[in-house]
């Protein structure tokens, strides 16, 4: 019973009149002092049981309301300790987002280190992957308004990523070099041989991609460099792709083919970089804009 409910209840009633009737009796015997005569005794007898069950009901009333000014007391401290909870979530993600700016720009500024024929990036935060998609699509949180067209490379200071395949006013898709819709003019740094990586679902569940079409004569090996060739317009020269983890023969015996561990560790990306305007963008070999 919550204490407004008892305080309309008939129990509530029989303690005031209880009470009533103790009061009178106690003024009755204050007035007549050491004289207290027989009537008084007996009545003080009749009302014991009374005053016992009055006492009960005090006890009751009593600990209904410690009971009830305890858990206003305890609302009042969860109420005071949920705001705290709340401020300082904001805080740790004002300083969440603090800090993976700060890294967006340390990682842009390694971009500009290493890549001077950059004409024009935009920096972007990673928002959420793709579900239950081993390639590792995901979303950032840049889109038509910030200049981000379809196609646009997607890359970090490690190398490249993606590219933009689906867009809208205020996000991209980013698809990654681990779909096998992805195919990327490539060269190894250390033989100068030539090929194509693509991704291949038999692979992008262990993050690795493939590089096919290399000469059957290739010395390429584990360990060596793959990066963008920059023959096709799509992709600047020279961002790293992988390195060559196994070298084998491709079964019609005529071509060798690599598998790769991408540059990037595409599981942990906070943010990237999209390259909106490069050297020799559009052209494809031995062509000029």
């Amino acid at each position: 019973m919550n204490l407004n409910a008892f305080l309309h209840s008939m129990k509530f009633r029989v303690l005031l009149c209880i009470l009533a009737l103790l009061t009178g009796i106690m003024l009755y015997s204050l007035k007549s002092g050491a004289n207290t005569d027989y009537v008084t005794r007996a009545l003080q007898g009749l009302t014991a049981p009374a005053r016992r069950a009055s006492a009960a009901i005090s006890g009751e009333v009593n600990e209904k309301l410690d009971t009830y000014f305890e858990a206003k007391a305890y609302r009042e401290e969860n109420a005071r300790l949920r705001a705290e909870i709340a401020s300082l979530n904001e805080q740790l993600i004002g300083y969440d987002d603090a800090v993976q700016e700060l890294e967006a720009l340390r990682d842009q500024l390694k971009i500009k280190e290493k890549y001077d024929d950059f004409k024009r990036s935009e920096p972007c935060r990673v928002l959420m992957p793709a579900a239950n998609d081993m390639t590792r699509t995901f979303l950032i949180d840049r889109g038509e308004k910030d200049g981000i067209t379809l196609n646009s490379p997607v890359i970090c200071a490690d190398g490249l990523i993606g590219v933009i395949t689906a867009l809208s006013q205020n996000y991209a898709t980013v698809t990654t070099i681990l779909s096998p819709e992805l195919s990327i003019g490539a060269v190894v740094l250390q033989t100068g041989d030539s090929g194509i990586v693509e991704g291949d679902l038999r692979y992008a569940a262990s993050d690795r991609i493939r590089m096919m079409y290399l000469d059957e004569n290739s010395s390429a090996k584990e360990g060596d460099l793959v990066m963008t060739a920059g023959t096709t317009g799509l992709f600047p020269y020279g961002l790293p792709v992988g390195n060559i983890t196994e070298v084998g023969i491709e079964d019609s015996g005529l071509a060798k083919y690599a598998l790769l561990a991408p540059s990037v560790d595409l599981s942990a990306l906070e943010s990237v970089t999209v390259l909106l305007d490069f050297e020799g963008k559009g052209e494809t070999f031995g062509e000029k804009k």
